[in-house]
Order: C-alpha cells, then structure tokens, then sequence
C-alpha cells in the first residue's frame, strides 16, 4: 500500500508540473502592462478629460490617451496596448474550418450538465425499475460528449493556436470555460464509483488524484490569469468566475463519495479525506469573497444582458456541490476511516464523531445559503427575461443558457443527500421534484442545442454548412 501511495503521489506531481509547463507556455508572449510610462497629456485634452467624468470616455481616446494604469483607477474599460489583438484574424472560409473556429471551451459545460444528471438518477431515493439502467445511458453519453469535445478543442488548438490564444488573454469564459473539464470528469469518476468502486476501486482513486491536480491547478491558476493578465476588474466580473472554485468543491465532493463507497483501504482513504476538505476551505471561502463582490455589482448594473442572466444560477452552484463534500465526507469518517488509520490526536476513533457532525451540521447550512442563489437565480432570469424589448417571444437560444444545469443539479443532490442521511420524506419529495424540473429543461436545451448543430447558428455559420464564407469577416456566434 505505501508503494502505490507514493506513485501515486509521484504522478500527482508530475501532472502538475506537466500542466504548469503548458499554462506557462501558452501565455509566454504575454507582456504586462508599463505602469511607469509618463503621461503629458495636451492642453485640450487635459480640458475634455477635468470636464468628462472618466467611463464616459469615447473608446478610441481611451485606447489612445489613457494609460492603463490610470484607466484601471478610475474603472475605465480599455485595450492592453502591449497585447497583441488577435481577434481581427480573418476567420477560415469553409464552414468546417469556421465551425471549429468558433468552438469555445464553453461547450465543455454541456458534459459538466450531463454528468450530473446521471449521478442524481443513479442516487435518487424514489428508484423504479430501469432508473439506474437510465442513469448509466446518460454516463455512457457523457463520456462520449467530454471525448469528443476534447478532441475537437485540441484540433482548435492545433488549427489555429493564435486564435486560441486571444481568447484565453482576453476573456473570462474562455479561461472558466477550461474548468468544466475538471468538474466533468469528476462527476464520471462518482459514478464509476457507484458502479465498480468494488472491483476497480484502485484505478477509480487514482484517476481522482490526477483529477485532483486539475481541479487544485484550475482553482490557483485561472484566477491569477483572470485577475492579473486579463485585467479583470469589478464592473466586467461576471459569475463565470467562480468556476475554478467550484471545480475544487467539485474534487472535494467526489474524493467524499470515492472514499464512501470505493473499496479501497483506509490508509489511502484519509490522505484523500483531508485533501477534499482543504479544496472545501479554498474554494468556498473564495465563492464567499467574489459573491460579494458580484452582489455589489448588481447595484450599479442597470440591466443584464439574456446571455449573461443564466450564469446567475452558477452561484448556487458551489454551495449545492460544498454541501454534498462535506456530507460525503462525514459520513466517509464516520464509517471508520480515521478510526482504522488511528494517528496522532485528530485521525482517531474519537474525532470521528465531532468530525462528521461538524461536517453535517456545516453542509445544512451552506446548503440554506445556496437555497437564496437558487431563489435569486430564478427571479433574476425570469425578470431579464420578461422585462427585455419584445419580451419573452424574442428570447432566443445560446449556449449560455447551459449554466443553468450543473449548478441546478448540484443543488438537487444536495436534497437526495440530506433525505439519505435525516431519513427525511420532505427532502426525497423535494428532491424528486427537483429533477423532473431539471430533466425536462436538459431535455429542452439538448434539444435546442441539436436544432443549432445542424443550422450551424451555434457556430456562427449565418448561411448554414453548405456555403462558403469568402468575406473572410470575424465571425460572430448567432443566437440559435
């Protein structure tokens, strides 16, 4: 056993590693802003400047005269002058070759919602005959979307790496978007556990490691690239942010869930146990420091776009997905694991208890915080939706709306595991309802997700697959 902890360990590390080479060589043409360089602005400018309050500012004497280090003082929105702009690259003529162009890391969401589904079915108290068969046909399909959406992002990659690059510099979803790698394969993980935790529960803990590394990467590294190279600040910051944080919550609640029911010793259950809490103590306190600052936001917003409203449900997200780490947790440590290890004053039998109350207790109450996110996500998408010009009939499709799903099913596991651990027929009603809400509106976006495939509106193909695009003008992604 101490030998497959410590390779274990070793391919932790290397991946790591592995991983920081590829973070460093993508942005190793980056260069950061010059906050030395003087400004000797002209008589008249310094006039317009004294008499125009500063995000008022027309873009192109921003870009022009403001320097960054002043524009970021005043909350003034800009171009990096030392980045090279790739986004006037002319997109690829064939649709093929512009289809792939316009193939964000977003789509990588689309598994993250599936994977979630599958794991709720397969845990849902209320089973009839087929649910888990069912369950196991959505894991099958998300193994293959998260396959398939990997090698087509790679193949942007590859394609067109200046293009890719631009978009990992200079937007925010595109770096969050990245995370939903993570979090999708942990959900694939959980029911691999479900399912084979007894025969392959070795290989099962092993993968979560090298998912682990991932997930810890993501959440340390992604806000760095979005905070300091990405000049994000407080009027542009959106909730996609919070993404690298869930997807360490994420890893906490599956090292939980592998540790539960994965056979597996407890010699290498613990190490896991006390990973997954501190991912828990890392991202939930961050989720807790960017909320506020996404609450204070919305007193200065007038109005939200429809693309941007469905991301307000990714709040609730991280508490729904905190909250099922520390049950899986506690019940983990209650099952035995620190009293097998038995070690030093906090691993033992006697800190087993106080550890899965603390735990359970604890998950109660992140799970009434995201109880409001929940509530505000939905007010908040049905009012944009209701009060923007022409109303609910001109709300069209995009692939935003897919925020909507793993944060929803997060929160709905959460309910399936409190009515297991209270034995309570409140919360398995609950959560019952929960789900068929959430089955149908997966039903209803794979659906308008298919319809966009095949029009080609999703990939920014105005005149469909069949017609070349010889204008060569930056393609723009169409609502569907």
């Amino acid at each position: 056993m101490g030998l497959s902890t410590g390779a274990i360990i070793v391919i932790v590390l290397v991946g790591c590693l592995a991983a920081t080479a590829l973070g460093a060589s993508v942005f190793k043409h980056y260069k950061p802003a010059d906050s030395e360089t003087p400004f000797s602005p002209s008589y008249e400018q310094k006039v317009y400047m004294a008499q125009t309050p500063p995000n008022l500012y027309p873009f192109e004497f921003i870009k022009e005269h403001v320097p960054i280090r002043l524009s970021l003082q005043f909350g003034v929105n800009r171009t990096e002058p030392h980045m090279p702009d790739q986004g006037d690259l002319p997109p690829p003529a064939g649709p093929l070759s512009r289809a792939l162009w316009n193939f964000p890391s977003l789509w990588f969401i689309v598994p993250q919602g599936t994977g979630i589904i599958a794991v709720i079915l397969y845990r849902l108290n209320y089973q009839f005959n087929g649910l888990k068969t069912l369950a196991t046909i959505v894991w099958i399909y998300t193994i293959v979307q998260l396959g398939l959406f990997l090698i087509l992002y790679l193949l942007r990659i590859f394609i067109h790496p200046r293009h890719v690059l631009h978009q990992l510099r200079n937007k925010t979803i595109e770096t969050s978007g990245l995370c939903c790698i993570s979090i999708a394969f942990t959900s694939i993980l959980e029911m691999a556990a479900f399912k084979y935790g007894h025969t392959a529960g070795l290989a099962i803990y092993i993968l979560w490691w090298i998912n682990t590394g991932m997930a810890v990467l993501a959440c340390m590294g992604i806000p760095f690239v979005q905070l300091k190279m990405q000049q994000l600040n407080k009027r542009s910051m959106q909730a996609d942010t919070l993404m690298p944080f869930l997807a360490a919550l994420t890893s906490a609640a599956g090292g939980g869930v592998i540790c539960r029911v994965a056979h597996i010793s407890p010699r290498l259950q613990v190490p896991a146990i006390i990973v997954s809490y501190l991912e828990i103590g890392a991202g939930l306190t961050l989720v807790a420091v960017f909320n506020t600052i996404t609450i204070y936001q919305y007193f200065g917003r007038t109005f939200q776009t429809t693309d941007m409203v469905y991301q307000d449900m990714i709040m609730c997200g991280p508490c729904g997905q905190a909250s099922v780490a520390l049950q899986a947790l506690g019940e983990a440590v209650q099952a035995g694991s620190f009293a097998a290890y038995d070690r030093g004053q906090l691993l033992t039998a006697e800190a087993a208890g106080p550890f899965a109350f603390i735990s359970h207790f604890t998950g109660l109450l992140v799970w009434g915080y995201g109880i409001f996110w929940w509530c505000f996500a939905i007010m908040s998408i049905s009012y944009t939706l209701y009060t923007q010009p022409g109303g609910w009939k001109q709300s069209r499709f995009t692939l935003s709306v897919w925020s909507v799903v793993f944060p929803w099913g997060t929160f709905t596991n959460a309910a399936v595991e409190f009515g297991k651990l209270m034995k309570s027929p409140a919360f398995d009603v609950f959560s019952t309802a929960l789900l068929l809400l959430l089955v149908i509106i997966w039903l209803i976006i794979q659906i308008l997700t298919v319809k966009g495939i095949v029009t080609g509106r999703i990939f920014g193909l105005d005149h469909g697959w069949r017609k070349r695009y010889d204008d060569r003008r930056p393609a723009v992604l169409k609502e569907a």
